[in-house]
């Protein structure tokens, strides 16, 4: 097959090279940018049984208003000794919101909440308690990612910058921090690019000395990458969703690995030329001899890298795939254009120095011979130090915190950091619990469920407050039912001593007698206020309905039943004499006496109890401020109820996690349906996911690498310690990474995505090099004995698997420039990685243990290896 695929690529070597030229120029041209259709929502990578989704969509379902697409938070500060309600600040805070209202605030707002804006509830949320901070809210009808909105935060951002002398205003909150990710991801993907560059012709030019070698890996790399990011965003755009991290990652990929396999390629190339005087034999020759080599080693990356397909979150399920596609369209590039192009230049591939074979250089036979001749001690001694690395590495805790992944000096950080500060790390991004029943919630006994369940959340650990309909209301006896009948009862007796003075009057008797309709007016309204004691005590009995045995009930319910009769016949005699209405309104007094002694009565006895509360439509229907509360902490139907949670802690905190599972646990065992909506439950779940994942990954990655060690080596133990020695290079990478981040630079752990990433590329590109070696080993030990063909093997082997590791650990080291922690943090911890497999796994401990086991690194193969 490789042999086939050599002399294709010699013999169409000009079309095959104008083809990838072609189909690069042409995607580059037609594909969508990868970064307009990266997502760095990670709500976009959860499960779609992800319970903060399902929170989500309740609170979309019942409290439309309270939700966005995305939204930003703008933070005004008036200074040390300053109030923002006062003086240059306050001028500014109303121009502002002034301007975020009117007919030239950007296209995408929505809704804006400020301190002069909004319900009296939000209002009074939106100072700082010291006066000296206050907030904006700002609502917009498209996504953060999405251009309009983009313009949006610009122009807001623009305008925060006119904030007069001593008067300090950020833009931060959801959108405002994605967006900051996002730029700052995307001057990383070019710092990256440009020091991978440099990195992989600095390196090509140490190894060949010729300034024609590195510019054709350099070449066909970025006609590969060109290609893969054409497909991968055309996915992004169709099929998949892939993350804001997808470019980078395909950089250092394709760079890293795609290098490895252009120089696998032309060393052996350059022993073939070596005396050639044409380069189509020696491209043929070389194809077929390290072209299966090659594929195999880019086959355990791809693999490695498709199986993460089977991760549940989204952000690896996609990028795994991405990057799989990618270094497969590599690995084509590898195998077709870089032959083309060395059946092309020839000779000039080298230039000025001519085409030899690779040197036997006597530090890796000094070394191979050590390694051979001294096996247990090769094992042991990297063993005594990466042991102790791993277990180490394994109290390595992940950090959510997406705000401490920001640079201090963000704007979106700093916005947060003072509102932290002045207001609480929880005050920006409340979580909201939401509890739904069909019996309904705007009932005394779903009022009574929801208020114990707001003292039982506020009761947790980590919960600063809890806002609810109950703990809202700027009265706490509003919905005491013993108040509510004092209320009613002494309106009645207000309106009986009313009615009675105007009866006493000698000018209403005068009026009366006249037949003045003034005087029915005032039974008419008297009339109409009882229609809402009726109402109130028909809604109490819906609620209450032992009420309808006790005496007071009766007694009121008959009064009232009487003065319905005497509204009635008040109303067949409007435009009568007023003897007749007098007679009405003296029969009235009695019954409205009647009437506010039975409220009085159940006042007194049966509504004693403080627990018994009501929320009244009359109240609702008499009270703009009250429906506000009611219509933002109960849904329209009543059937569901809103609880807003402030944390004590940031909301992207491992606290917070803990916090919001906790909230969760409460809310199942207090027997509600319902769920914890917020950016705490999103990280929540991710976090839960991740472990799952991270699993998978372990399950299937190494599963998957197994199989290809099985099928290329026909044994069963060696792919076991390989495999082996794998785990102990990463676990033993995550104790420095601890080391290093924690320890000496006192970050709180590795961020929540690193981990797997990590673990994957590490498994992945690692075993290219056990391939590479293990391959070689085989081979020599099946000819020389297992001594004198590892030790072969390893010297034959150290030069190139050294100068691939270095080029890889260059490759991903570049994003240490990188202004994302997690980015940065992956960077370190594959270049590591990658050289302590290269320098000691590889080079150290695998041969050292093909040595000590012998034939039976090959068991159960029937031929098993030459003993020494």
């Amino acid at each position: 097959m490789f042999a086939r695929l050599g002399s294709f690529a010699v013999r169409y070597r000009w079309w095959i090279i104008a083809a990838w030229v072609a189909v690069a120029a042409v995607l580059t041209f037609v594909a969508p940018n990868i970064d307009d259709v990266a997502v760095s929502d990670q709500r976009a990578f959860l499960p779609d049984s992800a319970p903060s989704l399902d929170a989500n969509q309740m609170l979309e379902t019942y409290f439309p208003d309270r939700v966005s697409p995305s939204s930003a938070v703008l933070v005004v500060d008036a200074g040390p000794g300053g109030r923002v309600d006062a003086g240059p600040a306050s001028t500014f805070m109303d121009d502002l919101g002034t301007w975020l209202t009117g007919p030239d605030a950007p296209e995408t707002v929505d809704q804006v909440f400020s301190p002069r804006i909004g319900d009296d509830l939000t209002r009074a949320s939106l100072t700082s308690e010291d006066g000296q901070v206050a907030l904006v809210l700002v609502r917009f009808t498209k996504v953060g990612t999405e251009p309009a909105t983009k313009e949006a935060m610009a122009a807001i951002d623009a305008r925060l910058d006119q904030a007069p002398a001593g008067v300090q205003a950020y833009m931060t909150g959801d959108g405002p921090i994605l967006g900051a990710y996002g730029a700052n991801t995307k001057g990383s993907v070019d710092s990256t690019t440009w020091i991978t560059i440099v990195l992989v012709v600095v390196i090509l030019l140490v190894i060949y000395r010729s300034p024609i070698s590195p510019l054709i890996p350099l070449f066909t790399i970025t006609v590969a990458y060109l290609i893969s990011r054409g497909v991968v965003a055309y996915l992004g755009a169709h099929a998949l969703t892939i993350s804001m991290y997808t470019n980078v990652f395909l950089i250092v990929v394709l760079f890293g690995a795609g290098t490895d396999y252009c120089l696998f390629l032309i060393s052996r190339f350059r022993e073939e030329m070596a005396g050639a005087s044409h380069s189509g034999p020696a491209v043929k020759t070389t194809v077929r001899a390290v072209g299966a080599t090659i594929a195999s080693s880019a086959g355990t990356v791809i693999v490695g890298l498709a199986m993460m397909t089977a991760a549940e979150l989204g952000l690896y399920n996609t990028s795994g795939p991405s990057l799989a596609i990618s270094v497969a369209l590599t690995l084509l590039a590898g195998l077709t254009l870089t032959p083309a192009i060395l059946a092309v230049l020839g000779h000039y591939s080298f230039w000025p120095r001519h085409a030899r074979p690779l040197r036997e250089t006597g530090v890796w036979h000094a070394w191979a011979r050590k390694v051979v001749s001294r096996p247990l001690v090769a094992l042991l001694v990297p063993a005594v130090v990466l042991i102790p690395l791993a277990v180490y590495g394994g109290g390595l805790a992940r950090d959510f915190d997406m705000l401490g992944d920001l640079s201090k000096e963000n704007e979106a950080r700093r916005g947060f950091d003072l509102l932290a500060e002045h207001m609480g790390a929880g005050a920006m991004q409340p979580l909201n619990v939401i509890v739904r029943d069909e019996a309904g919630l705007d009932t005394a006994s779903g009022l009574e469920r929801t208020e114990e369940l707001g003292a039982q959340l506020a009761a947790l650990p980590g919960v600063a407050l809890v806002r609810s309909l109950t703990s809202s209301l700027p009265d706490e006896k509003t919905l005491s039912v013993s108040d509510q009948l004092g209320v009613q009862a002494a309106a009645v007796r207000d309106g009986a001593a009313q009615l009675e003075r105007w009866m006493q009057s000698s000018l209403l008797l005068e009026q009366m007698m006249g037949g003045d309709p003034a005087a029915s007016s005032l039974l008419s309204e008297t009339a109409a206020g009882l229609v809402d004691v009726f109402g109130y005590l028909t809604q109490l009995a819906g609620d209450y309905p032992e009420i309808l045995q006790e005496a007071g009930f009766k007694k009121a319910s008959d009064a009232l039943a009487r003065l319905a009769q005497l509204s009635q016949t008040l109303e067949a005699a409007e435009g009568g004499d007023g003897a007749q209405t007098l007679a009405l309104a003296k029969d009235a007094l009695p019954q409205l006496d009647a009437l506010a002694e039975g409220l009085e009565e159940l006042r007194d006895g049966w509504a004693s109890p403080p627990g018994i509360i009501l929320l009244p439509d009359l109240y609702l229907k008499n009270n703009e401020g009250l429906k506000q509360l009611r219509d933002a902490y109960l849904s329209a139907d009543g059937t569901a109820a809103r609880l807003q949670v402030v944390l004590e802690s940031g909301p992207y905190t491992n606290e917070a996690l803990e916090t919001t599972q906790s909230l969760r646990v409460t809310l199942q065992e207090a027997g509600f349906e319902g769920g914890v909506e917020g950016n705490s439950s999103v990280m929540l779940d991710l976090r839960d996911a991740a472990n799952r994942d991270m699993t998978r990954a372990i399950v299937f990655v190494l599963g998957g690498i197994f199989v290809v060690l099985l099928l290329l080596l026909r044994a069963l133990v060696a792919p076991i310690y390989l495999i082996l020695t794998i785990l102990l290079s990463y676990a033993a990478t995550l104790g420095v990474v601890r080391l290093l981040f924690v320890d000496l630079l006192g970050t709180s752990g590795i961020v929540w995505w690193v981990p797997l990433f990590m673990f994957v590329m590490l498994v992945a590109l690692g075993m290219d090099y056990n391939i590479f070696l293990i391959g070689r080993v085989k081979e020599e030990v099946a000819r020389g004995g297992t001594r004198a063909g590892t030790r072969l093997a390893l010297a034959r082997t150290g030069g190139i698997i050294t100068s691939a590791g270095i080029i890889v650990a260059g490759t991903f080291a570049s994003m240490t420039s990188a202004s994302i922690m997690g980015l940065l943090q992956i960077g370190f911890a594959v270049a590591f990685g990658v050289l302590l497999d290269t320098f000691v796994v590889r080079t150290t401990l695998v041969p050292a243990i093909a040595v000590l086991l012998g034939r039976w690194s090959w068991w159960p193969a029937r031929r098993a290896a030459r003993e020494d």
